[in-house]
């Protein structure tokens, strides 16, 4: 049993909302949607099993930032309050996989304490062919 977790920060009144995800043959995956009153900024979810799909192409972690919301700040805090939330789950460590051209989500990665463990090859219906390098961040 997971613990229900209900984040609110108070930087920007940035709330996260929680929803719950089975999906056959995945890792359960919580999901969270960072609102900053009534206005969508982005989300994070948190895959706490790790699964080949989550070692190969999805990490443990995945978040995004809306494009209109991008160079304010909120990558950090919503990864920064997902990484709370994780070790709230009793995860000791989180995988990140970073699309080797996103160099804003690497720079962020780094700057949470993500270190380097390698770069694989990997292929998707929405990008085809491309390279992703993976992060640790420990948790402990």
């Amino acid at each position: 049993e997971h613990p229900d977790i209900s984040l609110a920060t108070v930087y920007r009144n940035l709330s996260l909302f929680k929803e719950q995800g089975l999906i056959r043959g995945q890792s359960p995956s919580i999901h969270y949607w960072a609102v900053d009153g009534e206005r969508f900024i982005g989300e994070f979810q948190l895959r706490t099993q790790f699964t080949d799909k989550v070692m190969t192409e999805i990490g443990s972690i995945g978040y995004a930032v809306r494009v209109t919301e991008w160079g304010k700040g909120y990558g950090t805090q919503i990864l920064q309050s997902g990484l709370e939330i994780a070790k709230a789950y009793g995860m000791e460590k989180v995988l990140l996989t970073i699309h080797e051209n996103n160099v804003a989500s690497i720079r962020l990665c780094e700057k949470m304490g993500g270190k380097w463990q390698d770069t694989i090859e990997a292929c998707n219906d929405a990008e085809g062919h491309h390279s992703i390098r993976r992060y640790w961040i420990m948790l402990s």
